[in-house]
C-alpha cells in the first residue's frame, strides 16, 4: 500500500510538471497562431469581375440567394474556390462567384482614355437609359473607360464613376474643334434654334403636349431641341435642368435654357423653362397666357429664376 501511494504521488508530480510545462508554452502558441494570423492578412490576394449583372450568393450554387450583383471591373477579395464557384469578399460581405466571371488582376492593365463626342452627355447609375442621370458632361471631357459591355461604359470622370452610351466616346478630341470654330458653330446653332422656336409663336399651350400643333413648357423646349439641333432633351423641366452645363444669368447666350420656380415662393425648385433668345428676352410655352410667346425678364421672372444650363 506504501509503495501504491509512492507512485501515484511520482505520477500526480508529473501531471503538475507537465501543466507547467504547457501553460509555459501557451504564450508563445499564442504569439505563432497571431503572427500566422498577421501573416495570412498580408497576403490577401485580389480578382477582378469580368463581366456584367453577375450574381454575388451567398453559397457556391445557383439555389443560394443573391447578395448583389457585381459588374466588370469590380474588385473582389479572393477567398478559396469551391468547384466552380470562387469565394470571394466584397465591400464587408462574403460569397460566391462563379469562377467564369472571375480573374487574376493584371497590375499592368492601363486605364483606356477617351473623349465625349457629342454636346451633351449623360452620365448614369447603371447600363441603360432606365437608370437615374447622375450628372451630364460636355463635348470634348475626358474620361477614363474603367469597362465597357453591351454598347455602355463604365467610366469615371473626376470622383464620379458611372456610365454612358459607349457611341458617345471616341479615342480622340474632335481635332476642328477649336475655340474659335466651336464658338462660330455655337452661335449658328443657336441662332437656328431660336428661329425654329419662333415658328411657334401662338401655338396654344396644352398640359402634356410636346408638338407641334400645341405644347407645354418642357414639351415646347423638346421638340425645338430635337428638331433643329438634334438634342434628345429630358422631358421634363425639372429634368431639363439637370442636363448641359450650368451657367450664371449674367453669362447666359443666345440658346440657353432657363428656368424657374412659378409655383410661389422661389424655393429652387423647377417647375418651368423657356429659351433664352438675347435682349433680356426669352421664348417659351406659357400656360398664364396660353400660348408660345416671348417674355422679359421683368421682375416676376427675375424673381422666379433658378438657373441656366448651355446644352449647344
Amino acid at each position: 500500500m506504501i509503495l501504491h501511494y509512492k507512485n501515484m504521488d511520482f505520477t500526480s508530480k508529473n501531471i503538475i510538471t507537465t501543466a507547467a510545462v504547457t501553460a509555459a508554452l501557451l504564450p508563445a502558441a499564442s504569439f505563432l497562431m497571431q503572427e500566422s494570423q498577421v501573416a495570412y492578412a498580408d497576403s490577401v490576394e485580389y480578382r477582378v469581375i469580368t463581366g456584367d449583372y453577375v450574381n454575388f450568393r451567398k453559397g457556391p450554387s445557383t439555389s443560394y440567394a443573391s447578395l448583389g450583383q457585381l459588374n466588370k471591373g469590380d474588385k473582389v477579395e479572393y477567398i478559396s474556390v469551391s468547384g466552380s464557384w470562387t469565394k470571394v469578399k466584397y465591400n464587408g460581405q462574403t460569397g460566391y462567384v462563379y469562377s467564369q466571371y472571375v480573374s487574376q488582376v493584371n497590375s499592368e492593365a492601363k486605364t483606356e482614355v477617351k473623349y465625349v463626342n457629342c454636346s451633351a452627355l449623360n452620365v448614369r447609375s447603371g447600363a441603360g437609359t432606365s437608370y437615374s442621370i447622375i450628372t451630364t458632361i460636355t463635348k470634348d471631357t475626358k474620361v477614363e473607360v474603367i469597362s465597357t459591355s453591351n454598347g455602355w461604359s463604365k467610366i469615371k470622370v473626376g470622383t464620379t464613376t458611372g456610365y454612358v452610351s459607349s457611341k458617345y466616346l471616341s479615342e480622340t478630341k474632335d481635332s476642328s474643334n477649336s475655340s474659335s470654330d466651336n464658338t462660330s458653330n455655337s452661335t449658328t446653332s443657336a441662332s437656328k434654334v431660336v428661329s425654329y422656336a419662333k415658328s411657334f409663336l401662338g401655338k396654344p399651350y396644352v398640359w402634356g403636349a410636346q408638338g407641334p400643333s400645341s405644347f407645354d413648357c418642357s414639351g415646347f423646349t423638346y421638340y425645338v431641341f430635337k428638331n433643329s439641333a438634334n438634342i434628345t432633351l429630358p422631358r421634363t423641366s425639372k429634368d431639363q435642368s439637370t442636363y448641359g452645363t450650368t451657367i450664371s444669368k449674367k453669362n447666359l447666350k443666345v440658346g440657353d435654357l432657363v428656368f424657374f420656380d412659378t409655383s410661389g415662393s422661389n424655393s429652387g425648385n423647377v417647375s418651368h423653362v423657356g429659351i433664352y433668345i438675347g435682349s433680356n428676352q426669352f421664348i417659351h410655352a406659357s400656360s398664364s397666357k396660353g400660348k408660345v410667346v416671348i417674355s422679359d425678364f421683368n421682375n416676376y421672372y427675375t424673381n422666379a429664376f433658378v438657373k441656366a444650363k448651355r446644352v449647344l
